[in-house]
């Protein structure tokens, strides 16, 4: 018998997403890929050249856990950075051909993930969770800018 609080919606994303990342995390690590730098990895594979600030926030990462990321990620040769063309005063960051090798890698996982977890929901009722996990989301990103 489930207590009522494991029937919240914050209780059963955080459980989702516990399961979702130690099984992409666990897959990535046997690629050569460290926690953190799959996802902005996949952000940049269609955001390069995005700047550091941009990758926080399309990430949902703090801006101190990006800059010491990028900057492991720049020593182990998955990214560059360096001045935009639109505006030298800013930075961009950019996937190097080893980085996207890498991006394949984490999209590749993520879709397996995904499948797994989707795994006996039709397609209307994937789309339909897609819509209400963005709504949810939508409303939680809202109230963490005002907080």
């Amino acid at each position: 018998m489930q207590d009522a609080w494991e029937h919240g919606i914050d209780w059963q994303l955080l459980i989702a997403f516990s399961h979702s990342n130690r099984i992409i995390t666990r897959r990535n690590r046997r690629e050569g890929l460290t926690p953190g730098q799959p996802k902005v990895l996949q952000y940049l594979s269609t955001h390069d050249g995005c700047t550091q600030k941009d990758v926080a926030r399309g990430c949902a990462l703090d801006k101190s856990t990006v800059t010491g990321l990028l900057s492991r990620m720049e020593a182990d040769g998955l990214v560059t950075r360096r001045a935009s063309s639109k505006d030298r005063r800013e930075t961009g960051v950019f996937l190097t051909e080893k980085g996207a090798r890498g991006a394949r890698i984490a999209e590749r996982t993520s879709a397996e993930v995904d499948a797994v977890a989707l795994r006996g929901l039709t397609e209307n009722e994937r789309a339909e969770l897609s819509r209400l996990l963005s709504h949810v989301i939508a409303n939680l990103a809202e109230e963490d800018e005002r907080a």
